[in-house]
């Protein structure tokens, strides 16, 4: 009786982890596919890919985080392209843009003249603030990342040059089941951001509502 009732611990445990595993896999493969441009992509003109900070570990080294969004880059070059790592030493003193360039030309083979980095940004928000002077020239325009977190950073994009937001274009984000360890993790941080962004919508909803009973 007593291993029949592991047993079924087990496979509750196991069909949860799956559940899980699958749904992170569904947000991000549905993430891959929003906020891109409405200009058709003819696949010519200058090609130029952002990628996303995350802090690098207190050694230095790259985090895995790190690793997979340089990936993604790598496999998303085209002919021509050119790479801005954004993020700046946000946790500690690496700059975490440096340390992805490092490591993308070193270990991927990403060309050093194909590389461009900015070194301030500390959010998401940022990112693209301060990289936007380094791409607006650019034909097509990739957000590198984890699809959660590229699709969030395409619609800042979308809020803050909605004429640069016209040339966004799928980055090789999504494969199924890839670092589907990362992927659930970010899966949370990405759902508890659009937590906030609602909770903060309602709240000022709710002020606005209360300023205009005042005036009545």
């Amino acid at each position: 009786m007593r291993t029949k009732g592991v047993g079924a611990i087990l496979g509750c445990a196991v069909a949860i982890a799956a559940a899980i595993v699958s749904g992170s896999e569904w947000m991000h493969w549905r993430a891959a596919r929003r906020y891109l441009g409405t200009r058709p992509d003819t696949g010519h003109g200058t090609h130029a890919l952002v990628v996303l900070g995350f802090p690098a570990r207190a050694d230095g080294s790259t985090h895995p985080l790190q690793r997979w969004r340089c990936r993604i880059a790598a496999r998303s070059m085209t002919p021509g392209a050119f790479v801005v790592f954004s993020g700046g030493a946000v946790k500690g003193p690496w700059v975490e843009a440096e340390v992805m360039a490092r490591y993308a030309h070193e270990r991927l083979g990403i060309p050093a003249e194909s590389i461009r980095t900015e070194t301030e940004a500390e959010t998401t928000w940022q990112n693209i603030e301060f990289t936007i002077p380094l791409i607006e020239h650019a034909d097509r325009i990739a957000i590198v990342s984890s699809p959660m977190h590229a699709a969030r950073a395409r619609r800042y994009l979308h809020l803050q040059r909605p004429d640069l937001a016209a040339r966004l274009t799928p980055a090789a984000d999504y494969r199924p089941f890839e670092a589907w360890w990362l992927k659930t993790p970010t899966a949370v941080h990405e759902l508890a951001a659009i937590a906030r962004r609602n909770a903060g919508r309602m709240v000022v909803r709710a002020l606005g509502e209360l300023d205009l009973r005042r005036t009545e």
